[in-house]
């Protein structure tokens, strides 16, 4: 029984012994893991990196391989002009001498110039535009020159169709215009006329064409709206502004003679005067009005509208519903756009051929 006892406990002992060993080796087996795995990280950072050198090795060997064809490349292109170097070597020599030779003669010419008492740019050209040389055009845009001659031509062109040399505000006299009450209006007729005619000056002086407004000069004939207008027109020509002053009857005239001409003067007339910076359209109402009329008034007045470009009208038509049913309701409403400056008073011409 004891020795059975002794036995038992020798095997418990060994059995203890035997754990602590592997407690032991395990622990030291979990030191070398540990030891074990920053090294294994190191070791694969290592191999990838060894790896990246490679391709990146081998791509520059391909960079190296490209580069070398294209000089290769380039050399078998220029080989024929750097064997025909000296030719252009000559060249330039010989180019050079001629420059030489060219300082040589100008300083000559400038000498004999001299010697006659004549500047040294007697012999250059004389523009009378030094902007753009006489062309014309400067920078692909027309030179400031043509359009002062444009508007030269214009103010001739104007005056051949009117007396604008001696129509001013100047010249429009007071006297003429009754120092009475309109019966319609209940305004004294002079003092009215007085106003009208000071906001038609002051509307030329201020003209814009980006920012003036169109009007329409309504009134009986003979109270001065043809002379009003091309008192603005003067005014207008000389800030420098492109002015048109056409007669309704003769414009629109023009354009139903041209109509089927193949020279393209229809399109011409109504292109220019779709563009002016001003348009004066005297005498609406007197010109001979058919479909054709009808429809090239209406796109003379949308295109100008529509650009806000501003128009000055004058008409002997004071009725409303007159000039809309003779000029289609479609025009009306264009026209009604436009402000109305009503004209007062008596035929002044009678009065003026009986002094």
């Amino acid at each position: 029984m004891i020795a059975t006892l002794f036995a038992a406990r020798s095997r418990r002992q060994a059995i203890v012994e035997r754990h602590k060993y592997a407690e032991t080796q395990r622990a030291a087996l979990e030191t070398q893991i540990a030891e074990y795995l920053p090294l294994r990280q190191q070791a694969d950072e290592a191999a990838e990196a060894a790896r990246r050198a490679e391709v990146s090795a081998a791509d520059s060997e391909d960079a190296c391989r490209r580069r070398l064809r294209d000089l290769l490349t380039q050399v078998r292109v220029f080989a024929p002009a750097a064997a025909d170097l000296s030719g252009i070597q000559l060249a330039l020599s010989d180019a050079r001498r001629r420059k030489t030779a060219l300082a040589d003669a100008r300083q000559k010419l400038t000498a004999l110039l001299a010697a006659s008492g004549r500047p040294a740019d007697a012999l250059e050209p004389k523009f009378s535009c030094k902007l753009c040389q006489d062309t014309g055009t400067v920078n692909g845009r027309t030179c400031s020159c043509v359009h002062k001659v444009m508007q030269q031509l214009r103010r001739q062109e104007i005056e051949q169709l009117s007396s604008l040399s001696i129509s001013s505000f100047d010249t429009m006299e007071l006297r003429y215009y009754p120092n009475t009450m309109d019966a319609q209006s209940g305004v004294n007729v002079r003092a009215y006329m007085d106003r009208l005619l000071d906001g038609l000056k002051q509307y030329a002086e201020d003209f814009s064409p980006t920012e003036s407004e169109s009007l329409m000069l309504i009134g009986n004939a003979g109270l001065g709206k043809t002379h009003a207008a091309l008192a603005i027109a003067g005014l207008v020509l000389e800030q420098g502004h492109d002015v048109i002053y056409v007669s309704s009857p003769d414009f629109f005239g023009k354009i139903e003679a041209s109509r089927f001409d193949p020279s393209g003067d229809a399109d011409t007339l109504l292109r220019t005067a779709s563009t002016a910076d001003l348009l004066i359209l005297d005498d609406l109402g007197t010109e001979f009005v058919t479909p054709y009329f009808i429809t090239v008034f209406y796109s003379l007045l949308n295109n100008r509208l529509g650009a806000g470009l501003p128009t000055i009208i004058t008409t002997n038509i004071t009725d409303g519903a007159l000039l809309e049913k003779r000029y289609t309701e479609k025009i009306s409403s264009r026209l009604s756009a436009f402000i109305p400056f009503r004209f007062l008073g008596e035929d002044i011409r009678p009065q003026k051929a009986a002094e």
